[in-house]
């Protein structure tokens, strides 16, 4: 799934709330309402707004289709904050400052913002975007699920390459939401909610990672990153070395002997390490209507027997005996 299609996915399913608006304090009520306070100031005096916002709401985080047709700049406003904005580019370019951080956007490059920083973006009149909201007491719920400590998150400004497969999930989200399924099984968006968060702050470097089973072991090898990269997209599948090591253009050999000089395990052994804390995660948040076995199959063990010993040898207690404290 690519950006422009999660964007036509999301014009379709979505609420269209502005739609080629000229007036700015209408364009600034609506996406205060949608996002986050703010203040809009237009460039060229002789210039018109047009801007077009579509909604999509899941259920703590929504997806915003949102061009504005002319320059502009976008800057901190009155309110508090309560939020993460994720910008994924369409077309154009925009600068975005966030505190004394500076990054320019592209289709290519994305960004994102917390609430701790002021903040100012400056967008030319081809600028076009996604921004997915998060709030702000789900990002750090799922960021204190992952490394058993509490406090803020604060999130490298310009995206790593490894958050363009949030595009998959978030595809799948917005396809969820509203549909027959979810009307029987609405824990279903709160799940992928929680996918994708954990996805994030796995992929995005940030100042809770050094504490995540991803952030402990920073390799210096290109190879040995891109490895992870590859295993952590892909947790919920099965992966062999030899596929690994193909995909990284390497040998087995050579990814394996890689791997425990800079990590200090195999790569199967250290891709196993994340699906038990992925597994951790999920069943520490304990979303309504989880089972084990769709928390072992979504963390790529599919013998249950398996992922029952290897979590007990691991935490000390049972998948389903943690699952029962959060209910």
């Amino acid at each position: 799934m690519s950006t422009p299609a999660l964007a036509r996915l999301a014009e379709h399913r979505g609420r269209a709330i502005l739609n080629d608006t000229g007036d700015a304090g209408q364009t600034v009520d609506a996406c205060t309402g949608t996002l986050r306070p703010h203040s809009l100031t237009v460039k060229n005096g002789d210039s018109r707004l047009a801007t077009r916002l579509v909604h999509v709401r899941l259920r703590d985080t929504s997806v915003n289709r949102l061009r504005y047709g002319t320059e502009v700049t976008v800057s901190s406003g009155d309110g508090a904050l309560d939020d993460y904005l994720l910008t994924l580019p369409l077309s154009g370019h925009g600068t975005f400052r966030y505190g004394n951080d500076t990054a320019t956007a592209s289709p290519d490059r994305g960004v994102i913002i917390g609430p701790h920083r002021e903040f100012a973006f400056d967008f030319g009149p081809t600028w076009d975007q996604l921004v997915i909201r998060f709030d702000r007491e789900r990002v750090e719920s799922a960021a204190a699920a992952l490394t058993g400590e509490v406090g803020p998150v604060d999130f490298d400004l310009a995206l790593a390459p490894g958050v363009a497969t949030l595009d998959g999930l978030l595809e799948s989200a917005v396809s969820l939401a509203g549909s027959e399924i979810t009307d029987h099984r609405p824990q279903l968006v709160w799940q992928f909610e929680q996918l994708i968060l954990e996805t994030l702050l796995v992929t995005q470097p940030n100042n809770r990672a050094p504490m995540t089973g991803a952030g402990r072991s920073r390799p210096n090898s290109p190879r040995v990153r891109q490895a992870m990269e590859f295993m952590l997209d892909r947790l919920s599948e099965p992966l062999t070395v030899t596929a690994v090591a193909e995909a990284c253009g390497t040998s087995v050999r050579t990814l394996q002997q890689t791997f425990r000089r800079e990590v200090g395990s195999s790569p199967l052994q250290w891709l196993r390490e994340q699906r038990l804390e992925r597994a951790r995660a999920l069943l520490d948040a304990g979303a309504p209507g989880l089972s084990v076995t769709d928390v072992a199959y979504r963390c790529g063990f599919f013998h249950l027997g398996e992922f029952g010993t290897a979590f007990r040898r691991r935490y000390g207690t049972t998948p389903s005996a943690l699952l029962a404290t959060r209910r």
